[in-house]
């Protein structure tokens, strides 16, 4: 039996291994086999793949999205968080929205969260709103009744300043066993001087030449006092990066409510058994955002932009209204950056399955679900899995109101 190759599926599709009902491999009509479709093959040196994925392995790093909505929990889409799977050298959260446990019990099973919340190295919240950081104190509760008995160092939380004032008025009622981290001490000037590296200007400097500077619209936020800087915390800083095998992560201003920030992950370089040195890979967060030139510039040659596209692109002025991103726009931040991949997240929720967008932008794009992870190694071939998804969710890509409202008479 032949598999009859459709219109939309070609030999350069991401497809696995199909049986026919003989049980042998499923033939394309030339009879080539999937298993030799050309994306299998990953040609080395290619210039458009970074070295640091053309060298991965699977054990280096791996993304999984925990919550990929925007506001509040729906049927698919849970709010925002994302685990960042570092295997023998740990984990982070990058954002903590409220169900984050739940869904790493969901991805990982029990124990498997259970593993994962205790080898945690640090867990950076971008901003202050609820559904980025109200599932942090369940996780933070649940890794000190793990690791009771056990020795080991409080987790450190990275976070907007009010952020604080939050987990101190839950510790009243739970042990979180952390160490906090004011976001504003993780600049990136700030974070190359913990690290050793000449720093030619102060944190205060970064954010007057950004989005604080004078005459702009959050000029008011820059004129009030950061904390004191916590020297504990940036010891333990040091030791997190060392002990995960980054070369440094620093936080980024961002355009969306007072103290919102994005974030930048850079993993160390790497010898190849040729003894080539191997730059490490690069990361990039953006929290929720208008799209800004500091993000631009935090996310050069990315080797994944991970950037909210909360509206679609007839949207836009609500998503201007309300400090968000647009598809295109989320899109042309990487592209001006140069990011390698760009993974759109923080949907809002009247795009229940699959959000609008123009296909034509999308080359070197993939959209987050909930559960998904994305392997270091298998960036080359995510942008392929988009065609398959839209006609997956042809008939769904907005959510029927009609629909809505019947359910919520029944």
């Amino acid at each position: 039996m032949l598999m009859v190759e459709e219109p939309w599926i070609s030999k350069d599709s991401c497809l696995p291994d199909i049986l026919d009902e003989q049980g042998n491999l499923a033939k394309f009509q030339d009879d080539s086999s999937l298993r030799e479709s050309v994306w299998r093959k990953r040609p080395k040196g290619n210039s458009e793949t970074p070295c640091c994925v053309e060298n991965a392995t699977r054990e280096d790093m791996e993304i999984t999205f925990l919550g990929t909505g925007s506001s509040q929990p729906s049927k698919y889409r849970n709010v925002s968080s994302i685990y960042i799977n570092l295997f023998a050298r740990g984990g982070m959260l990058l954002d903590c929205g409220e169900g984050t446990l739940g869904q790493l019990k969901r991805r990982f099973g029990v124990s498997g969260a259970d593993e994962a919340v205790k080898n945690l190295r640090c867990i950076w919240i971008s901003h202050i709103h609820a559904d980025h950081h109200t599932g942090l104190a369940r996780v933070l509760a649940l890794r000190s009744k793990l690791l009771n008995g056990v020795p080991h160092k409080p987790l450190l939380v990275i976070g907007p300043k009010q952020l604080l004032r939050f987990l101190n008025a839950y510790s009243t009622l739970e042990d979180l066993d952390m160490q906090f981290l004011d976001c504003r001490q993780t600049l990136k000037p700030s974070v190359e001087e913990l690290l050793g590296d000449n720093a030619t200007e102060s944190a205060t400097t970064q954010l007057e030449n950004t989005m604080f500077a004078p005459g702009s619209r959050m000029e008011n936020y820059n004129k009030k006092p950061s904390s004191p800087k916590d020297t504990t915390a940036l010891a333990n800083l040091k030791e997190v990066l060392h002990e995960s095998g980054l070369e440094i992560l620093y936080s980024v201003p961002v355009v969306h409510c007072a103290q919102a920030f994005g974030v930048v992950l850079r993993a160390k370089e790497k010898v190849s058994s040729a003894g080539k040195a191997i730059p490490g890979w690069k990361v990039v967060y953006s929290g929720d955002t208008r799209p800004c030139p500091a993000l631009v510039d935090a996310s050069r040659d990315a080797t994944v932009l991970i950037h909210e596209a909360t509206f679609e692109d007839s949207m836009k002025d609500e998503a201007i209204a309300r400090n968000h991103s647009t598809t295109k726009e989320a899109i042309a931040v990487g592209t001006s950056a140069g990011a390698y991949r760009i993974i759109l997240t923080h949907f809002s929720q009247r795009y229940p399955k699959i959000p609008v967008f123009d296909e034509e932008d999308m080359h070197k794009t993939c959209i987050a679900f909930d559960l998904m992870s994305v392997n270091l190694a298998d960036l080359p071939v995510l942008p392929k899995v988009l065609p398959h998804l839209k006609l997956l969710f042809k008939d769904e890509m907005v959510v029927e109101e009609s629909d809505e409202v019947l359910e919520a008479v029944v």
